[in-house]
């Protein structure tokens, strides 16, 4: 298993990788392939241009799905098993979306998110980072790997962002928030 950890204003953002075997995340990309998305998911209540985005039951999901109960143990692992799933979904970017910089949580909140990189293939020169800020400054990036978790306090300012041109495939990101 390879880590990273990233520190911005003394919080740990952690990069994971190779914590599943090809094939489940795979299986899991062909199931999200297929899932139908809807334009509705805003980075906040300004936001003009939603992205694609289906959600999932938070509960059926960690209990029912390998991805949730791998991101279920990584939060008990990494933060303490007192946190409780909120909320599930997936987003669905592609060249030409428009995402912005955004918080999950209130800044005083210790809400938890948790990132998969659910493409079974990604080309670094596809971009698609997950852009991390401090006081409107790029602090970190952290390209869209097959099979890659990301947890940080959803209080770190960040964006996902868009393919580009040369993609011509979705980038998709389930995000998983959980709260005390």
């Amino acid at each position: 298993m390879k880590n990273r950890i990233i520190e911005i204003e003394n919080q740990k953002i952690y990069v994971l990788d190779e914590l599943l075997p090809f094939e489940e995340i795979q299986d899991f990309f062909t199931y999200v392939n297929g899932l139908s998305f809807y334009k509705h998911e805003r980075d906040d209540e300004k936001d003009e241009f939603p992205i694609f985005s289906v959600d999932f039951e938070p509960n059926v999901f960690e209990t029912e799905t390998y991805i949730g109960a791998k991101a279920r143990a990584l939060v008990t692992e990494y933060y303490c098993d007192a946190y409780k799933l909120n909320r599930s979904y997936i987003n669905m970017s592609c060249y030409g979306d428009v995402e912005f910089p955004h918080y999950d949580c209130d800044q005083d909140s210790k809400d938890i998110t948790v990132l998969y990189y659910v493409n079974q293939k990604w080309e670094y020169k596809w971009a698609g980072e997950t852009l991390f800020y401090s006081n409107k400054d790029t602090r970190a990036a952290v390209l869209p790997r097959p099979g890659r978790f990301v947890i940080f306090p959803g209080n770190i300012e960040h964006t996902g962002t868009v393919p580009s041109r040369i993609c011509k495939i979705p980038r998709y990101s389930l995000a998983l928030k959980y709260t005390l």
